[in-house]
C-alpha cells in the first residue's frame, strides 16, 4: 500500500485500532484502497482466526439488502424455503466490513444502529432477537459530514463509530509513485516471466498523470504498459517509454458514478441499472450458476430471467 509518510499515518492509526472491538469508519474515493486496509484491520486483530464478512451495499437494490444483511426466517416471503443467515450473523465472531454504506436504504440505519448498540439483530419475518458478536467496520466514497449535511445518514449511527479514517487519494501521495511503479512492475515481471525496464522520462509522465480512479486506475495503467512492452533486439527485456505511456493515458477515460446514466436519467434506467449490479454481484458469487444466483438473490426464477431479457433488450 505504500510507504510514504501520509499511508503511514493511517497505517499507524489502523494498528491502534486492530486490538479493540469498537466500529470504525473509513471514508476515501473510489479506488484508494480502502477494502484493502480493512483486510489489513482485520488480519492483525484477535478475531483474525475468522474469516472476514463483506457486504458492497451499492451492488444489490433495496429490496434485497436488508435480507442479505439481517438474514431471513422461514415463510417471511414466497421463496424464503428456509431459515437464512444474512452477513451480519454469517460474521458472528468476526468482522463485518460494510462498504458503500453510503448506498444503504435510510429506513435499514436504525436497525444497524441497534446491531452495534444492543449486539442484536432480527431477521425479516421474525420478531425474535438473536445476539450476536460482530466487529463492525464501514466505508463510504462520499464524505461523511456531506452525508450528515444532506441528511442522508443517521448522526445518532454516525456517533456510534469511534473514529473516521480518512483515506487519501492517490495525487496526495507522490512519495509513493515509485514505490508503486517498481512494485507493480516487478509483480508483473514474475507474473509473465519478462524482464521488464521502464524509462526514466515513462516514470516522469506517469508520475504527471491525475488518476482519478486512483490506486486501481494506476494498477490497470501499470497492467497495460507490462503487457504491451516492446522486446529488445537483443535479450529477454521489454521496454516500457514515454511513446507507449503517452499513448496508453490519452485513452484513459473515467466514468464518474453520476455519468452512469447519460442523458437518460429515468426511474426505468435507475431500476435496470440496481438490477444489473445486483444480477452481475449474484453470477460472480455463484460462479456464473443461474440457479445458485436465483438463490442468492431471494427471487424466482421467472422474474430472474424475466431481468435478463429485460437488460439484454435495454442493451441492444
Amino acid at each position: 500500500m505504500g510507504k510514504g509518510k501520509v499511508i503511514c499515518e493511517v497505517f499507524e492509526i489502523v494498528e491502534q485500532y486492530a486490538n479493540q472491538d469498537c466500529p470504525l469508519l473509513f471514508e476515501g474515493e473510489t479506488g484508494v484502497g480502502k477494502k484493502e486496509i480493512i483486510k489489513y484491520l482485520h488480519s492483525i486483530s484477535p478475531r483474525a482466526e475468522k474469516e472476514l464478512i463483506t457486504i458492497d451495499c451499492s451492488a444489490f437494490v433495496e429490496t434485497l439488502i436488508e435480507s442479505e444483511l439481517f438474514g431471513v426466517r422461514k415463510g417471511a416471503y414466497t421463496d424464503a424455503k428456509e431459515d437464512r443467515k444474512g452477513r451480519i450473523e454469517a460474521a458472528n465472531g468476526s468482522t463485518l466490513f460494510i462498504d458503500e454504506i453510503n448506498s444503504l436504504p435510510k429506513h435499514l440505519l436504525p436497525k444497524l444502529l441497534r446491531v452495534i448498540q444492543e449486539k442484536e439483530i432480527t431477521k425479516v419475518g421474525d420478531n425474535k432477537p438473536i445476539k450476536i458478536d460482530v466487529r463492525i467496520v464501514a466505508a463510504s466514497n462520499e464524505k461523511f459530514q456531506d452525508l450528515l449535511k444532506n441528511k442522508r445518514f443517521r448522526r445518532d449511527l454516525y456517533e456510534r463509530f469511534v473514529e473516521v479514517i480518512k483515506i487519501p487519494n492517490l495525487q496526495d501521495r507522490k512519495e509513493d509513485f515509485d514505490f508503486f511503479i517498481n512494485k507493480f512492475i516487478e509483480e508483473k515481471t514474475t507474473e509473465l516471466n519478462k524482464k521488464i525496464r521502464i524509462s526514466s522520462e515513462a516514470k516522469k509522465l506517469l508520475k504527471s498523470y491525475t488518476y482519478e480512479g486512483n490506486i486501481r486506475q494506476f494498477i490497470n495503467v501499470i497492467h497495460k504498459l507490462v503487457t504491451h512492452a516492446k522486446q529488445e533486439k537483443k535479450g529477454n527485456i521489454y521496454i516500457i517509454n514515454s511513446a507507449m505511456v503517452k499513448k496508453c493515458l490519452s485513452k484513459e477515460i473515467i466514468t464518474k458514478k453520476e455519468d452512469v446514466f447519460d442523458d437518460d436519467f429515468t426511474w426505468e434506467t435507475a431500476l435496470n441499472v440496481a438490477r444489473k449490479n445486483a444480477i452481475e454481484r449474484a453470477l460472480k458469487e455463484a460462479n456464473g450458476n443461474n440457479e445458485k444466483a436465483i438463490g442468492l438473490l431471494h427471487i424466482s426464477r421467472r422474474t430472474y430471467y424475466e431481468w435478463k431479457k429485460d437488460l439484454n433488450d435495454h442493451c441492444e
